[in-house]
């Protein structure tokens, strides 16, 4: 804040009134930039360890290759001819693209799933008595269950293929969201819904507007958990047999005994992952902001 002082007045006596001038919010392109480059250092720093462990020669090159072996096999996977599309085998060179969609739209498919289902079973579990001692026990138990564990039983029941790989990565995803919209709405103090209630909020809204949005910052911390499960939990969806996506890759590179091709996908999963949880937050942020400190 800047002060200055105000023009005299005709009265030889009247002392400088001071005047507060607003200050210009500070600039945030250098807070961005300092940000955005501390955030780049970490990275880039364990790319010169690698970089500088495969040149000494520390490590065998068929067990961790060169970061320019993988940065090779990334420009193939992604811009590389494509081969004839052969049922049953897995494309690498120019198929980058065509595997990271199929990834993406089972995670975004079985995420949508599970956040409309997990937040309808938290409201009822935050807001019922009844529900939560009759459904809790259950719904503590299953999601203690590994993913692995439902993979046999996902195969049974929907065989080889897409509906088993939605479905394995539904349950991964749907927990997060269960446990964040049923522990916050629970954590709701009574005065809001007392206040809501003088001020003539019907009963029937009051898991919208009171209880829904009091929850929002604990819900959006649960989502954010959600999508990064959904999408570690794709790599597991696509062990029962599909023949697209990057953990189908991954698996078929395993068979192959295609590190780099292992470490591509590795990347793609890291990349993709971050970016999907900076853009979920970025969208939230304005829906709780009012929480912020």
């Amino acid at each position: 804040m800047t002060v200055a002082a105000a023009p005299a007045s005709t009265g030889e006596d009247q002392l400088l009134a001071p005047v507060i001038l607003p200050t210009p919010p500070p600039r945030r392109t250098a807070v961005s930039r300092q940000r955005w480059a501390l955030g780049v250092l970490a990275p880039a720093l364990l790319i010169g360890l690698w970089e500088m462990v495969s040149a000494l020669g520390w490590v065998a090159p068929n067990l961790v290759p060169s970061p320019g072996e993988v940065a090779g096999s990334a420009w193939q996977f992604f811009f590389g001819p494509a081969s004839a599309n052969i049922p049953g085998v897995v494309a690498f060179s120019g198929a980058g693209w065509g595997h990271l969609g199929a990834s993406v739209s089972r995670c975004l498919i079985a995420w949508s799933a599970a956040v409309v289902v997990g937040t309808a079973l938290g409201l009822a579990l935050g807001l019922s008595r009844l529900v939560r001692h009759l459904l809790d026990p259950l719904v503590n138990g299953l999601r203690a269950v590994p993913l692995y564990a439902w993979l046999p039983l996902a195969l049974v029941w929907f065989g080889i293929g897409e509906s088993a790989a939605r479905v394995l990565i539904f349950i991964g995803a749907l927990w997060p969201v269960v446990l964040a919209v049923g522990d916050g709405v629970l954590r709701v103090p009574k005065a809001y819904v007392e206040t809501a209630r003088m001020l003539g909020t019907d009963r029937r809204q009051l898991w919208y507007r009171v209880y829904l949005r009091a929850a929002l910052p604990e819900i959006v911390t649960g989502l954010r958990l959600s999508l990064t499960l959904a999408w570690m939990c794709v790599i597991v969806g696509e062990l029962s047999g599909t023949s697209t996506g990057v953990g189908a890759m991954m698996n078929a590179a395993r068979e192959g005994g295609r590190i780099d091709e292992i470490v591509v996908g590795l990347l793609v999963f890291a990349v993709v992952g971050f970016l999907a949880d900076a853009g979920l937050r970025r969208a939230a942020r304005p829906w709780v902001r009012w929480a912020a400190a």
